[in-house]
């Protein structure tokens, strides 16, 4: 993985995953935590998408929010570490990218990621609103048209 091809809102996304599980008391950096950090950005694309799609964005955040409450935690001075089904997200963006044409690893290729390779909980939540890879699509191809991510700051 290439992290010099990651957007700046990409790459704000990993790091504010990472404070999600610091402050969360969580030791492995999941899905879960990238999930939520996708849907608090500001101005964000992911709950743009969600809105286009018709998915109440704040109804799904509170969701998200209740997965990362959820997940084991740790007390002490624990290393945070980025969990296997993260870094599988991680790595199968650029594939994501790469298909799309793109140069830079977006947000909408990291959730394309997490469609395609879900843990166990975000499967089931993905399926309870609805979201699949074809639907998101649609919604993403309405706010990108036939525009490249060609920079790091599109």
């Amino acid at each position: 993985m290439n992290i010099q091809k990651f957007t700046q809102k990409s790459m704000e996304a990993i790091e504010d995953a990472q404070k999600l599980a610091v402050d969360y008391g969580n030791q492995e950096i999941t899905q879960e935590h990238l999930l939520l950090a996708l849907m608090q950005q500001d101005g964000g694309l992911i709950p743009m998408l969600f809105q286009k799609m018709e998915i109440d964005v704040n109804y799904f955040t509170n969701d998200a929010t209740m997965m990362v409450q959820n997940l084991p935690k740790v007390s002490g001075n624990g290393q945070n570490y980025v969990g296997k089904g993260l870094n599988d997200v991680l790595i199968h963006a650029e594939d994501e990218a790469k298909k799309m044409g793109d140069d830079y690893v977006s947000v909408e290729h990291i959730f394309l990621s997490m469609i395609r390779y879900p843990d166990r909980t975000i499967e089931a939540k993905f399926k309870e609103f609805g979201i699949t890879r074809d639907r998101f699509l649609q919604a993403l191809s309405t706010v990108r048209g036939n525009q490249k991510v060609t920079t790091d700051n599109p």
